[in-house]
């Protein structure tokens, strides 16, 4: 069989139909290179059975068998290295107990208003999300359900770092802190040099975002949770990293693919995953967005799966994912 001479979406169908997965996000020659040798050009694993993708796919009332060890054949159920479309509510009941590393986690703020604010002297409009949208109690609902979902998942010990403003991150850190009683290590601040101005002018220009660092476990039993003090050391002038991050904004380059209205820069999630994980471990990104993390954690071999609900977002996301991937291929070779 000539791959060279095939369309793109005939080799997906070959691939579907050898049973090899993680094949959504490769572009042409990966795809090649993955049917010649069944050996995915990333490195993950390549085979599964029918019946654990079918696993993976089922509703929350079929979930795949839980263990609070990963073993080899757990992680070989999962779509690692892959991007799913849905909503993390609906798709995190059918992942396994305690088989991921870390998370990073940028869920809706709901800050969107419903008629976005805008004014005479900048472009800039208000958030007006339909998805970033809650009552209090609907909010409030939602984190404890993610949150419940993601610490079930996480490995005992393992990190989680949640992104957060104003509007969400004090409701964050009381359910993280006194609902499931997690270590909070600290409160990052990401601070915009280059933020948007205020529209009201009745308070101080918003140019911060929060991350808060927790490990999944109870306060007094936490321990040995990964944190590369020598790499984050070397990476500011070897001088101790503080948890002040003085970061612009996305620069245009990691928007050519289309926008996204709370996209984080490369460098932000960067220092997150180099600090917070190390090469081979796996990282859940629940609210993907346009794939920052799976751009990221790829570049510095760490296996990934993420899922974002907007089909929009997901797009942009595999557009990413697969210059990301060509790149790495080009620097390989």
């Amino acid at each position: 069989m000539n791959f060279h001479q095939m369309r793109d979406k005939d080799l997906r169908k070959e691939a579907k139909k050898r049973g090899l997965r993680g094949y959504s996000s490769l572009n042409k020659a990966q795809l090649i290179q993955y049917l010649a040798t069944e050996v995915h050009p990333l490195g993950q694993i390549s085979k599964t059975t029918a019946a654990s993708e079918k696993q993976i796919q089922a509703a929350p009332s079929e979930a795949v068998g839980r263990s609070p060890k990963s073993s080899d054949t757990t992680l070989e159920s999962l779509p690692v290295n892959q991007i799913l479309s849905g909503d993390c509510l609906n798709i995190l009941p059918s992942f396994p107990d305690g088989v991921f590393d870390c998370c990073i986690a940028d869920p809706p703020f709901n800050m969107s208003k419903k008629k976005g604010l805008g004014w005479a002297f900048s472009s800039h409009v208000t958030m007006q999300e339909g998805w970033d949208i809650f009552s209090k109690d609907e909010y409030f609902q939602f984190t404890l359900d993610w949150v419940t979902e993601v610490l079930r998942v996480l490995k005992p010990n393992g990190n989680i770092f949640v992104f957060g403003s104003f509007h969400s991150i004090f409701t964050l850190g009381f359910i993280l802190q006194s609902i499931f009683d997690r270590r909070i290590i600290t409160q990052i601040v990401w601070y915009k040099p280059n933020a948007q101005p205020n529209i009201t002018c009745r308070m101080f220009t918003e140019s911060t975002e929060f991350i808060i660092w927790a490990v999944n476990n109870e306060s007094k039993k936490a321990k040995n949770w990964a944190f590369n003090y020598r790499r984050m050391k070397a990476m500011n002038n070897n001088k101790q990293m503080r948890n002040m991050w003085e970061i612009p904004l996305i620069k245009p380059s990691e928007r050519k693919y289309g926008k996204h209205p709370s996209q984080k820069p490369l460098a932000v999630v960067e220092r997150l995953i180099l600090a917070g994980t190390n090469e081979g471990d796996l990282v859940l990104a629940p609210f993907a967005g346009t794939g920052t993390t799976g751009v990221v954690a790829s570049k510095h071999n760490r296996r990934w799966v993420m899922i974002e609900k907007e089909e929009a977002y997901t797009q942009i996301a595999k557009k990413r994912l697969d210059e990301s991937f060509a790149e790495q291929a080009n620097n390989i070779e």
